[in-house]
């Protein structure tokens, strides 16, 4: 098995052979909600729109080993470190397109994640990346937070620790 190779990846998923799948960014939001969230087999075809093989082999196999690299860091509890600045606290950023494949794979097992046990927390704790994401861009009160520069700045700097408590959330045994 080869090592991890972000360049490849940003270099494949960022390019104009990339017909079926997100981008760089999109790409690790995605895998993002499918380490830290509940259970979802089908992510690898979803990822692709069912087109996963018609995607390199390396390709798949180097998104294969990102998304196990994402949940080895969760499990030791170095967090999820993100390879683009995470301060561009902009809907039209590296970070809104992130947001995008967050909420993607998020709604793509809905009933996985919003059970009644956790559908609060779940809520609160994918705010940020639900604004990010401009999904809800008639929403009259995420609008009012896009609008506010210091407040996008201060909830872009809340998602790592999100995801880990999202981890921790769908990945510990209840007390």
């Amino acid at each position: 098995m080869s090592a991890l190779d972000l360049d490849l990846l940003s270099d494949y998923l960022d390019g104009d052979q990339n017909e079926y799948g997100l981008d760089f960014a999109a790409t690790h939001g995605f895998l993002c909600a499918i380490a830290v969230g509940p259970q979802f087999d089908k992510w690898l075809e979803e990822l692709f729109e069912g087109n996963q093989s018609k995607a390199p082999k390396e390709i798949v196999a180097q998104i294969k080993l990102w998304l196990e690299d994402l949940r080895q860091k969760l499990s030791n509890e170095e967090g999820i470190e993100f390879p683009f600045e995470i301060e561009e606290a902009d809907v039209e950023s590296s970070l809104g397109d992130w947001a995008v494949g967050f909420v993607d794979a998020m709604f793509l097992n809905e009933d996985g994640w919003f059970t009644p046990e956790f559908e609060e927390q779940v809520v609160d704790l994918t705010l940020p990346m639900m604004v990010f994401s401009g999904v809800d861009d008639e929403d009259p009160q995420m609008e009012s937070f896009r609008r506010n520069g210091q407040l996008m700045d201060e909830i872009a700097e809340e998602i790592p620790e999100n995801l880990n408590e999202i981890y921790l959330m769908f990945h510990t045994p209840a007390k």
